[in-house]
């Protein structure tokens, strides 16, 4: 058997030859097509071809090759030289030209076929199938109707709204007081009114049963005052208030605080929205209940407490609490071995990042 040499190998260029195939039947010796065109995708770099074959039209898209490649062997019989020229391949396929109407006549005729001879499997796949189908317009309607019947609940955002201000989060402020004790004054907390009518509501309750770890700290084996007593069940109810699940908060029959139904009623106005007729608590406001129950802390325990209490009785990191307690003013400071929150001047005003939202 006489040895092939191979001449030449030609590799793929702009323009080579292609291997076609018909999807729907092979090519004999008598076909001939009436028009072949060649084009190039400008996205993947691949030939596509298209072809006129008894007024059908058929197109393909060159095959890509990644493990392998295809040639086509060109022998010269003269001189036996052959050459290796690489080739693509594409499988045509029969381009149906219908009008627009056409596919909803052959989808329903396909599932009257379906639905009377098709196998049971078939049946049910139909079935299930026209259950999905949804009319467009009908849904339209109805979703018409749900947003003329949503109606805006109007609130006063204006605190809401100062997103680089951390007033919204504590209670009032003299920053420019020139002793610790003067940063926040008691009496602006709450009125006169509400500070006696609270203290009358708890008068003969053990509210002090219902005390967190962290209160009952800082708020038992100390004579207290009638404002410090209020503050010190105020920040109790705000810290259980802040780690309460948000689903809880706007339930009806929640309640903020069992001993007073005044001290509730603040609660429920100041650390809460009304939306859509529910009351909910987003998450600045829990951060505002937060913050003020740090500042109620440090006025009844000469303006410092135990870091690590706060933290356990708050769930909430160390790292998380120094944030909160920057708001407030107040300095994390150490003690020994251990971390304390101490209100003292300069206040701190230091910030190691920068709010975009009224989040923090």
């Amino acid at each position: 058997m006489p040895k092939t040499h191979i001449d030449k190998v030609y590799p793929k260029s702009d323009v080579h030859p292609m291997i076609l195939n018909f999807q729907n039947g092979y090519a004999t010796e008598q076909f001939e097509v009436d028009k072949c065109n060649l084009f190039s995708n400008e996205k993947n770099g691949l030939k596509c071809v298209t072809a006129e074959l008894n007024d059908m039209l058929y197109a393909g898209e060159e095959e890509k090759e990644d493990l392998g490649k295809t040639f086509i062997l060109a022998k010269n019989r003269v001189t036996g030289k052959v050459r290796l020229i690489e080739v693509g391949s594409a499988l045509l396929k029969p381009i149906l030209k219908v009008d627009n109407d056409t596919p909803q006549v052959l989808e329903t005729s396909h599932l009257e076929l379906s639905r009377k001879f098709g196998s049971k499997k078939q049946k049910q796949q139909m079935e299930q199938r026209e259950k999905l189908k949804v009319n467009v317009e009908t849904v339209t309607e109805q979703m018409q109707n749900v947003t003329q019947a949503i109606s805006e609940d109007k609130l006063d955002l204006s605190s809401y709204n100062k997103s680089d201000s951390d007033d919204f989060y504590i209670p009032p402020i003299d920053r420019t007081a020139d002793k610790p004790e003067n940063v926040y004054d008691i009496d602006k907390i709450l009125t006169e009114d509400q500070y006696e009518k609270i203290y009358s509501e708890l008068e003969e309750k053990d509210y002090a049963a219902e005390y967190t770890p962290f209160i009952k700290s800082i708020a038992t084996g100390k004579k207290l005052s009638n404002r410090q007593t209020v503050l010190a069940v105020y920040a109790n109810s705000l810290l259980k208030y802040s780690v309460t699940m948000a689903k809880e908060v706007s339930k009806k029959n929640f309640v903020a605080c069992t001993h007073s139904p005044t001290l509730n009623n603040i609660i429920q106005a100041n650390f809460s929205v009304m939306t859509n007729g529910k009351r909910t608590r987003p998450t600045p406001y829990k951060d505002k209940a937060l913050c003020h129950a740090i500042v109620f802390a440090l006025l009844i325990n000469n303006l410092k407490f135990n870091l690590e209490m706060l933290c356990e009785d708050a769930k909430i990191t160390a790292a998380t609490a120094a944030m909160k307690i920057r708001v407030t003013g107040a300095s994390v400071v150490s003690l020994g071995s251990k971390k304390a929150v101490q209100l003292k001047l300069p206040l701190n005003t230091k910030s190691g990042f920068r709010r975009r939202s009224a989040r923090f």
